[in-house]
């Protein structure tokens, strides 16, 4: 077991103990400074979920090739041989026995040295993919002006890639004040796609997941986790009406493009990391698993849309919908058209036929959203009850 201080930037959050054989995080001590993770509500059990989560996926491609030369079992010890330090957010820890400054280790150093590198006290080195999670094959490029994330695709020719530039491709229509991550595309040396995007954390500004927030916090009753969560982001001082405006539009450009992976780390609210003081809504991200990201794509009807299973407060969509207070936040007008969006997936290398049943699932996904925009209700119920009708 060893033993090593959280910490955030330069501030001691508390102590935690490490299995060195598994990884694993045994012991979380908070300190009281009410600078731990989970709004400085930290305990062994949720610490136990953000040591899990911070580390990178063990599925992720060539990651046992990186586990062997880095002299690591697993990507929990990975994780803590490479101090658990993230692009996204200021916490790392500290060994007990090392007199080390954040300014020693922080992964904005690193592109002052070679192979996107950073020494670590003579015996290894940090690598600013340690904690990097998510499916998809990504890695930080910190050799340009602003770290940059890429992220390759290559299953189903490499929808993934293709649906976060569809996303950013529809929020640029709309023409919003929401904020989201642009994503650019292009294809790999191997005949896939990658999307690209600027980190829209820094030194000063760091990510709070949803799921710290929710956590974190005591949870009323007589309100839904959608209405928590946003009862909680104003009470840390974001304005209300900003964050409601936020979760409607993203929940409805959601239920458009059919994302059914915004979980509770997939969004979150921003922080200047030096005051602590919170900033707004984190932007848009991490949209890949949209647009009917499957390998048996097939021509759906609207109850079997209705019927997939998503992640997010809740499992379904009717359920995230009848939450959205604005049901006008998305221009159904500027959305894009079933004609550009079969002519941007087969201009990447999409079979028409493929491209030809996303759009066409797309636009039953309009239709509805058309519907819900003028007051009806949308959810599998009445849409079972309309397929019996029309059988008789």
């Amino acid at each position: 077991m060893s033993q090593y201080a959280l910490m955030h930037k330069n501030d001691v959050c508390g102590s935690l103990i490490i299995d060195d054989e598994t990884g694993s995080l045994r012991v979380y001590k908070d300190n009281g400074s009410g600078l731990s993770p989970f709004l400085g509500n930290a305990d062994t059990r949720r610490m136990k979920h953000w040591w899990e989560g911070r580390a990178v996926p063990a599925s992720r491609k060539m990651m046992q090739e990186v586990l062997k030369q880095a002299g690591c079992a697993n990507t929990k010890m990975y994780l803590a041989k490479n101090l658990a330090l993230s692009m996204t957010d200021s916490y790392w820890i500290r060994p007990l026995d090392l007199d080390l400054k954040y300014e020693d280790v922080k992964l904005s150093n690193m592109n002052s040295f070679s192979d996107n590198k950073v020494p670590y006290h003579n015996a290894t080195s940090y690598d600013s993919n340690a904690a990097l999670g998510g499916q998809m094959e990504k890695y930080w490029d910190i050799k340009t002006k602003f770290p940059t994330l890429v992220k390759e695709s290559y299953k189903y020719f490499g929808q993934q890639a293709m649906n976060e530039a569809f996303a950013t491709y529809l929020h640029d229509l709309q023409e919003t004040a929401i904020p989201y991550v642009s994503y650019l595309i292009g294809h790999t040396e191997d005949n896939g796609l990658y999307c690209r995007c600027d980190a829209f954390t820094s030194d000063s500004v760091e990510l709070v997941s949803a799921y710290e927030v929710i956590e974190g916090s005591k949870q009323q009753n007589d309100k839904s986790v959608y209405d928590n969560y946003i009862r909680i982001c104003a009470e840390l001082g974001i304005e209300e009406q900003q964050i409601r405006n936020f979760m409607d539009y993203q929940t409805l450009t959601d239920f458009i493009i059919s994302n059914t992976d915004e979980h509770l780390g997939n969004f979150g609210i921003l922080r200047d990391s030096n005051t602590m003081q919170y900033l707004g809504p984190a932007p848009i991200y991490d949209s890949g698993n949209s647009m009917f990201f499957k390998d048996s794509l097939f021509s759906q009807t609207r109850l079997s849309l209705l019927q997939q299973s998503i992640t997010s407060f809740y499992d379904s969509e009717e359920k995230m919908i009848r939450n959205i207070k604005n049901r006008h936040v998305v221009n159904m007008d500027l959305l894009p058209t079933i004609e550009e969006t079969i002519a941007l997936y087969t201009s990447y290398g999409f079979p028409e036929e493929r491209a030809i049943t996303i759009a066409n699932n797309y636009a039953l996904k309009i239709d509805m959203a058309r519907e819900f925009e003028n007051g009806a209700t949308i959810s599998m119920y009445h849409e079972k009850n309309n397929t019996e009708i029309w059988r008789e």
